[in-house]
């Protein structure tokens, strides 16, 4: 991962091109994805690295974009996801008002909130909560990206989306939700069809720089995983 950041120039320079073809700000971008994660990762070879909060935030924007392409089966994924940047943000945007750096990166934020005691007094407003939510769903939407170049093609969208939200959210879900997520696998789209909407025709450009937007998500999650662990928060009702 050390040579992330001296790479983002020649990622530039062959994404450029590829961009002037993406029109619309509401498209999947994998070289905006990249940037925003790349940015939140504040010391890529440090596996307890500081994760930046603001970007952490844009990126998990950016990966909406990809959450919009499954349809409607994950809109309360999607609904739930947007609830949960609007109270993290306010988080976010009140410390800058007032001059301090409580939120600055997550690690600070859950510090914080723990030495202030703010996760028991006040359990339904509090980032360190919030937050969780998000790292859930994050797993999910990692794997499936993955999952998606890495399997073979003879497995349909619908067996790859079902094997990682068995893994991942399936566990934090009620019954019912459980059983309209399961219905909704049916109609998910094809694998080619997510293809354009994440390559926009330049899967070969643009591959190697997806798998590695991917790795450092991936690496995020394992951080932000284990500080979790570390204060005893990954079972936070």
């Amino acid at each position: 991962m050390s040579n992330i950041v001296e790479n983002k120039t020649r990622d530039h320079q062959s994404t450029d091109i590829i961009k002037s073809n993406i029109n619309s700000a509401n498209n999947f971008d994998v070289q905006r994805v990249y940037e925003t994660f790349v940015a939140a990762l504040r010391e890529p070879d440090n596996p307890k690295s500081p994760i930046g909060t603001q970007d952490y935030m844009n990126g998990y924007r950016e990966l909406l974009k990809f959450v919009d392409q499954l349809g409607y089966v994950f809109k309360f994924v999607k609904d739930d996801v947007i609830d949960k940047l609007g109270i993290l943000q306010a988080f976010v945007d009140t410390d800058r008002k007032k001059g301090t750096l409580h939120y600055d990166t997550i690690q600070h934020a859950i510090d914080y909130e723990t030495e202030q005691n703010i996760i028991k007094t006040n359990p339904d407003n509090n980032f360190t909560r919030t937050l969780l939510r998000l790292h859930r769903a994050l797993i999910f939407i990692v794997q499936l990206l993955q999952g998606l170049n890495d399997r073979p093609l003879s497995e349909s969208t619908s067996t790859i989306a079902s094997t990682c939200y068995k893994a991942t959210l399936y566990n934090h879900h009620s019954f019912l939700v459980r059983g309209t997520v399961k219905v909704g696998f049916h109609i998910l789209p094809s694998r080619k069809e997510l293809d354009d909407a994440i390559f926009h025709g330049h899967k070969t450009e643009l591959l190697e720089q997806y798998m590695t937007f991917v790795k450092i998500i991936k690496q995020i999650y394992d951080t932000v995983e284990a500080y979790y662990a570390e204060k005893n928060y990954l079972q936070l009702p």
